[in-house]
């Protein structure tokens, strides 16, 4: 009973086999025999199968390049402090610390000036002394002429009885005494550090109760660093952008910090690029000077306004192809231009005016090529 069960169930499945294998052959013949589909024409191409593409229609008008930059807020002329005197610390001023201003000659670190009051009442005496010594001399001698002519009428007195030998000697001797005087009184005003001009601090390094080694002893340590309140910018530039704005000296740009945005001119472009960047630098000047300015050492973003151009189109960047390229719609189908580019800016990409037929292909378009059937639909964003 089991094996005639087993030859029935074989038996259907070579009938499923056999009728698969029909069921193909049928439509074999069935396709092979279909019409063919006629080609795509020029009206085919152009149905609603197209793609829409955004475009846009830019007006002609007076468009300006900008470039943005990096930099560094710098003093233009930092002055460090260094003791003329040596001795300890005994005030230091309010002002001097980082951001704080000054007057000029304002005391702005006071040293131990005992030392050099002592030695100013002795070079007073010394000269006083030789003063004295010299008068001395002048008085002798003009007693002793006046005995010679008294003794000797009509004869010229000799040099030796004027004594004008020691005269001219005391009378040195009052010059050197006189020049130890100045070197005194120097010395006691270098014990008052001060510099002759209002200023702002940078940064300092001194404190009450330091002990100060005299400049020029190779030991002496700087106090603070300072500068007169005119600070300039250094940006450094690509050489393309650069070229985008040719001269780029008595340009107007914008500083931009932590503190706020400061208007600035271009003063000038280095004359060599750094070796291992490649890159020039820009060095601005701020229109105004005040205390609002940032301080040397504050990073900067910086804006430089180039020439402005007339009757060009200003395009967004998501126009911008390969090449400095662009796709226009032109009866339907999208045709490369390749306009002469006057720069990149921030606000997008500016070049000189050219026929935009119906319009600049705006973003990517799926399988974008020449010739391409495509849909223009105006951007929205126009306006």
């Amino acid at each position: 009973m089991a094996e005639s069960t087993e030859q029935t169930s074989r038996g259907w499945a070579g009938w499923a086999q056999i009728g698969v294998l029909a069921a193909a052959v049928v439509l074999g013949v069935y396709f092979a025999r279909a019409p063919s589909l006629p080609p795509l024409d020029e009206e085919t191409l152009r149905s609603d199968a197209a793609p829409a593409v955004r475009v846009s229609m830019p007006s002609p008008g007076t468009h300006s390049l900008t470039v943005s930059l990096t930099g560094e807020v710098n003093a233009r002329n930092p002055v460090a402090l260094v003791p003329r005197a040596a001795g300890e610390v005994v005030a230091v001023s309010p002002s001097l610390r980082p951001g704080g201003t000054f007057s000029a000659g304002e005391t702005l670190v006071a040293i131990d000036s005992e030392e050099a009051e002592i030695w100013l009442e002795r070079t007073r005496a010394m000269l006083a002394a030789e003063r004295g010594q010299l008068r001395w001399q002048r008085d002798r001698g003009a007693l002793n002429a006046e005995e010679y002519r008294s003794r000797n009428p009509g004869a010229d007195v000799p040099a030796a009885v004027q004594r004008l030998g020691r005269i001219e000697h005391f009378e040195a001797q009052v010059r050197a005494a006189e020049a130890d005087v100045k070197m005194a009184e120097r010395q006691l005003e270098a014990t008052r550090v001060s510099v002759p001009f209002d200023g702002r601090v940078i940064d300092t390094a001194v404190s009450v109760g330091q002990v100060l080694a005299a400049a020029g002893g190779g030991m002496e340590t700087g106090l603070a660093t300072v500068f007169d309140g005119r600070l300039e910018v250094s940006a450094p530039i690509s050489v393309a952008d650069l070229a985008y704005l040719g001269d780029p000296r008595g340009l107007a740009a914008t500083v931009m910090t932590a503190e706020g945005s400061f208007a600035a001119t271009v003063k000038q472009v280095s004359a060599v690029l750094a070796p291992q960047t490649r890159l020039s630098t820009l060095v601005l000047d701020f229109t105004e000077a005040d205390a609002s300015l940032p301080m040397p050492g504050a990073f900067a973003a910086v804006i430089v306004r180039g020439p402005a151009y007339d009757g060009a189109y200003l395009l967004p960047d998501e126009a911008h192809r390969a090449g400095d390229s662009l796709w226009v719609v032109d009866d339907g189908r999208l045709r490369r231009q390749t306009p002469r580019t006057l720069g990149h800016t921030d606000q997008g990409w500016i070049v000189a005016a050219f026929d935009v037929r119906d319009g600049v292909v705006l973003g990517a378009v799926p399988g974008e090529r020449d010739g391409l059937a495509v849909t223009a639909v105006a951007d929205s964003g126009e306006g």
